[in-house]
């Protein structure tokens, strides 16, 4: 609400990973009280009907436009499009995708949201990153669950020089977003710098994207 009152109306809803892999003495908070889904049906009941999770009234319903997370790599693509679902039913207009990877997994997980008649229903912002080093690919591809490193990407890095892993992480991301831009479904694209912040404004203008911002009424 306090957000709200200083101008910030669209608000991403994630679950957050599990406090177990966290360091100490932080990772001892409990961030499971309430799940995503839990936080967008609180946040759409506050919106649309002026009512706390208490059941008291509010002056002055906020305004806001309510994301999720998507992970169409997690598990099988009928399960993620469930768990979808569930968002979407709880009040979710956008979802910001983990990072893509492969443009084809993708396809099947678009389709099973069409199969459940929920892919005209949500923004989708698709997930992408410009790899920087070697170093880097082998943790995507080892390390982060729901993402899902081709092996053909991996080995590009593996055989390229060190001095040009910049630039081949350029080109992967480019080629990767060349691929769902226009996928049927895919709104956007949500471009993660990962600390290399400088390397934005080149591949905006080297895919062609234009800056859209999801405001709500």
């Amino acid at each position: 609400v306090g957000a709200n009152v200083m101008g910030v109306h669209n608000v991403l809803c994630v679950t957050g990973d599990n406090a177990r892999i966290g360091p100490t003495p932080t990772s001892n908070t409990n961030i499971l009280d309430f799940d995503a889904v839990q936080m967008l049906w609180i946040l759409r009941r506050m919106r649309d009907e002026g009512i706390y999770l208490d059941g008291r009234k509010m002056k002055s319903p906020p305004k806001l436009f309510l994301g999720a997370a998507a992970s169409p790599f997690a598990s099988e693509p009928k399960f993620q499009a469930l768990r979808e679902e569930k968002k979407i039913n709880a009040g979710a207009q956008f979802f910001q995708t983990n990072l893509i990877f492969d443009p084809d997994g993708l396809d099947l997980w678009l389709e099973a949201l069409h199969k459940r008649n929920i892919l005209d229903k949500v923004y989708i912002l698709a997930g992408v990153t410009p790899i920087r080093s070697n170093r880097m690919a082998q943790y995507l591809y080892h390390n982060i669950p729901g993402v899902i490193l081709p092996q053909k990407i991996l080995h590009r890095f593996e055989e390229a020089r060190e001095d040009d892993y910049e630039e081949l992480g350029v080109e992967i991301a480019l080629e990767i977003i060349d691929k769902i831009k226009d996928k049927k479904g895919i709104n956007g694209i949500h471009l993660m710098s990962v600390g290399w912040e400088a390397i934005v404004p080149r591949i905006l203008k080297d895919a062609g994207l234009g800056i859209t911002l999801l405001i709500s009424d």
